[in-house]
């Protein structure tokens, strides 16, 4: 068995190119980046963020989010998040000073942050609420996507859908205006990475994947790491054939399939003894990027569910150097202890139940 973390692009999925669809609903094809957090970077700009400037993020975070504000120049100043992923609105509003000018809020996993009393927070003091969907493509809170509350919001297609790149900065306010980039990655580049995305259906149709044994090293996966979440910020577009697979992916499809194998798994890990899923439910409107699981001992279980051909996340191994674990325990604590299961549109119903009862194996071993 081999399941990948991620959806892979089959042949079905390259039908989008042709196949019209809902997804420009999320935004314009102008304003389609090479990544998240070049749309972040945008968003800034569009803000009037710059030097002299403080933007608050959440302490529980990952580099891609801290280098676009370091990038425009604006101080950082960090607040508490939960063992549970809970955001307090009230420990926002003590932190806000003359300086601040916006307030980051990350919808983890695709599970709404408390967006509502946030935006009410910051419509009250006049600063800017950015939205942070990265995790959370067609998520919804109520009748709304998330992504609207937000003066801007950013999302991160790819890690939802079999794109090569892509990052959607969405402007909410008409008087926001954004600089469009001019220049998108190469053919070349492209095509790499939509074969690179394209062996994930090779390594689960065969039920083996080389990289499960490279992802056990500790110094590999740091090395990957930093590879994608630090260095500089490249404001490049998104390209052609991202921005077609993003229009024509099939919105029922993914989300149905994703809370349908959510629900299946959650019902397994309910039952387990080594961890204990972050969330207990799946409200409606949320599409799950992955199910969040908190372990001790961790890295024992990752190797183990990697051993047994399950490609599993950890969201995220290493906290930007800003963030102060003294001062934050709880990111420290979230840091060491999630895994993240695959319940992407990719796996067949076959596989999911094979994940479940590899779940519930390790269980009695």
């Amino acid at each position: 068995m081999y399941l990948p973390p991620d959806p892979p692009l089959t042949l079905g999925a390259l039908s989008g190119l042709t196949r019209p669809g809902d997804g420009a609903e999320l935004g314009r094809e102008d304003l389609f980046f090479g990544s998240g957090r070049a749309a972040l970077l945008a968003g800034l700009k569009a803000l009037g963020i710059g030097p002299g400037d403080e933007v608050l993020l959440p302490a529980y975070l990952c580099e891609s989010v801290v280098t676009p504000v370091e990038t425009v120049g604006a101080d950082i100043q960090f607040y508490p998040v939960s063992r549970g992923l809970d955001v307090d609105p009230a420990a926002i509003e003590a932190l806000i000073g003359p300086a601040t000018r916006a307030v980051v809020l990350i919808h983890y996993f695709g599970f709404p942050g408390p967006v509502q009393e946030v935006r009410a927070l910051c419509d009250r003091r006049g600063i800017a609420l950015i939205e942070d969907c990265a995790h959370a493509l067609y998520s919804r809170l109520g009748d709304r996507s998330l992504g609207t509350f937000g003066d801007v919001a950013i999302f991160s297609p790819w890690k939802s859908l079999p794109l090569p790149d892509g990052g959607l900065l969405v402007l909410n306010r008409p008087d926001l205006k954004a600089t469009a980039p001019i220049e998108g990655p190469s053919t070349r580049r492209t095509l790499t990475r939509l074969a690179y995305r394209s062996l994930g259906a090779f390594e689960q149709a065969v039920g083996w994947s080389p990289r499960l044994r490279l992802l056990r090293r500790n110094d590999l996966r740091r090395q990957m790491h930093i590879r994608v979440s630090a260095g500089s910020v490249e404001m490049v577009r998104g390209s052609a054939a991202a921005w077609r697979l993003l229009r024509g992916a099939r919105r029922a499809l993914v989300v149905g399939r994703r809370r349908r194998h959510y629900a299946r798994l959650l019902d397994a890990c309910r039952k387990l003894t080594w961890a204990q899923p972050l969330f207990d439910s799946s409200p409606d409107g949320v599409c799950p990027l992955g199910l969040p699981l908190v372990a001790e001992n961790r890295d024992h279980w990752r190797d183990r569910l990697l051993a047994a051909g399950v490609n599993v996340r950890t969201y995220w191994e290493d906290l930007p150097p800003g963030v102060d674990l003294a001062r934050f325990p709880d990111a420290a604590w979230l840091s060491d202890r999630i895994l993240v299961l695959p319940t992407h549109q990719g796996l067949t119903n076959g596989a999911a139940g094979r994940l479940a009862r590899t779940l519930q194996r390790l269980d009695r071993i």
